[in-house]
């Protein structure tokens, strides 16, 4: 009887030391990597420095936790440690991401986390972020219960009978000047992976100098030439671990929203147990709680997951637009049925003192052959495949004459154009990415006025907008919102 006794005690202690499972794989994120880039990423954040003291402190952290050296990561930490107790941090938002950081961190470096959490909950209140206020208490108190719920679409689009030509892209958004626009914060003011992390986190509007070059970046930078509105970053989203996937929140604190495990793996995130900080959100699922608060009549980002769409979806039933370059999924909305407007790979352009996003119209036959590009696999590629996913969905809907070409590699857009030659079409469906899969549709464009493109997943890249502004009679985005 004492030898079992023993045997279930020294079970016991050795359950209690045994290291606990890690909240999220960080190293995951590196497999679908090149090799030679985890390296090259230590490598360059180690030769580089930045004057913010906060900044330059998350840099740290950034590769301790890339190199996975939890000694450096607590040092980091300690240097965040020290901004808070001197509160030298003199904006809300950047004092609240700093107990953020030491909060979530705490457990890993042998702290306690519940003061902690108690302070992010006042420095959350003190940054206007009363719901994220809630939720830090009841962490602090160990009783933190996350309410989650589905994300669906809601359409309605009927074809009326007898109808003969639809139209795509008379959708538009109209931004006036002034009007307050989120943007995720990937690939618009910080992109840790291409080494930009300079964004100093206020709470306040952006100048255009402080905004990306490309993708999304490069769209809002139009959009600011186009109008002056004032764009604010949408950070510090928060996500729970709910059945095996992470959810972000909809504007009344329910976690919906399915948010892809990379996001969660980037070495940005802040995780602690079932809960994540996303701080470089990216794609509408993580904006929609950040939109709401920031008060916003627009959000640009990511469109590439069901989940985002049905988040740009719930931002439109709230009467807010959302604009989404990257549209794979846009297919996913088509007749949704809300007050606000979602347009995916549309173009930007000035009228007056305002922007106007899509107003492209073409009109189509309603039995007209359209001959869209396809891919079919993961990886990369993958995203060619959204020409594809819009004509099949939209297919469903009215007899248009479907073709579908697979391509196997980017810049084979001279596959969809030659069998649109072969068949007489004179409507293709493609993914413009770059000079090779521009110059076909260019010279197929120029053959003969009646030829027309829909763009989608083209936006975000030079080669493929610039076909927007040379053919704009003969090409239009993957409307949502059919006009027949």
């Amino acid at each position: 009887m004492r030898r079992s006794i023993v045997s279930a005690l020294v079970s016991l202690l050795v359950a209690g030391c045994a290291p606990k499972r890690p909240a999220v794989c960080r190293s995951c994120f590196w497999d679908h990597q090149p090799t030679e880039l985890k390296r090259e990423l230590i490598d360059v954040y180690r030769d580089r420095s930045y004057p913010d003291p906060l900044v330059d402190a998350q840099r740290r952290l950034l590769i301790a936790t890339v190199a996975e050296d939890r000694r450096e990561a607590c040092a980091a930490r300690q240097a965040i440690e020290q901004l808070v107790a001197d509160d030298v941090l003199d904006d809300p938002a950047r004092s609240l991401l700093a107990t953020e950081i030491v909060a979530f961190t705490a457990e890993s470096c042998g702290a306690e986390p519940a003061p902690l959490f108690r302070l992010a909950s006042a420095r959350a209140r003190g940054a206007s972020e009363s719901w994220k206020g809630e939720v830090y208490l009841e962490l602090a108190a160990g009783r933190f219960q996350p309410r989650t719920g589905s994300a669906s679409i809601v359409k309605k689009l009927v074809v009326p009978d007898g109808a003969t030509s639809f139209v795509l892209g008379a959708s538009k958004i109209v931004v006036s000047a002034g009007s307050r626009v989120g943007a995720q914060v990937e690939r618009t003011v910080r992109d840790w992976l291409s080494y930009q992390l300079a964004w100093d986190g206020r709470d306040r509007a952006v100048a255009a100098s402080q905004i990306l070059t490309w993708h999304e970046g490069a769209r809002l930078r139009d959009l600011l030439q186009a109008a002056p509105v004032r764009i604010f970053p949408l950070a510090g989203a928060l996500a729970v671990r709910y059945d095996g996937r992470w959810l972000a929140a909809d504007g009344h604190g329910v976690f919906r929203y399915e948010v892809l495990e990379d996001k969660i793996e980037y070495p940005t995130t802040l995780v602690w147990r079932d809960i994540a900080l996303i701080v470089d959100t990216h794609g509408l699922s993580a904006l929609v709680e950040p939109a709401r608060r920031e008060g916003v009549s627009l959000v640009v980002g990511c469109g590439d997951y069901p989940d985002k769409m049905a988040a740009g979806f719930d931002l439109a039933r709230a009467g807010i637009d959302a604009w989404f370059p990257c549209d794979r999924f846009a297919g996913d909305i088509l007749g949704y049925d809300a007050p606000g407007t979602l347009l995916g790979s549309a173009p930007v352009r000035r009228e007056g003192d305002r922007a106007v996003i899509g107003d492209r119209p073409i009109r189509f036959a309603i039995d007209e052959s359209i001959v869209a590009e396809d891919f079919v696999g993961e990886g990369p590629l993958r995203y060619y495949d959204a020409p594809a996913r819009y004509v099949r969905a939209l297919a469903a809907l009215v007899p248009v004459r479907a073709t579908y070409v697979a391509v196997d590699a980017a810049g084979q857009s001279s596959r969809v154009v030659r069998r649109a030659e072969e068949l007489g079409a004179e409507v293709v469906a493609v993914r413009v990415q770059t000079d090779e899969d521009a110059a076909p549709v260019r010279a197929w464009l120029r053959a003969s006025p009646a030829h027309r493109a829909i763009l989608l997943h083209t936006a975000p890249y030079p080669a493929g907008y610039a076909l927007f502004g040379e053919f704009p009679r003969q090409t239009t985005f993957a409307d949502p919102r059919p006009t027949f």
